[in-house]
């Protein structure tokens, strides 16, 4: 009796493939106001007779 033993071998093939993420970012501009704040103190004295 003859008895064959047949057994699969997976074989890797290289497929290289190539991904192009296109990510396309569309900049707004926005003024940013600004506020600069300026406090001048002055001393006012009454003359006093």
């Amino acid at each position: 009796m003859k008895e064959s033993i047949k057994k699969g071998q997976g074989h890797i093939i290289p497929c290289n493939t190539r991904i192009i993420n296109h990510h396309v970012y569309r900049h707004t501009y926005q003024p940013a106001y600004t506020c600069c704040e300026e406090n001048v103190c002055e001393n006012v004295y009454d003359r006093c007779c």
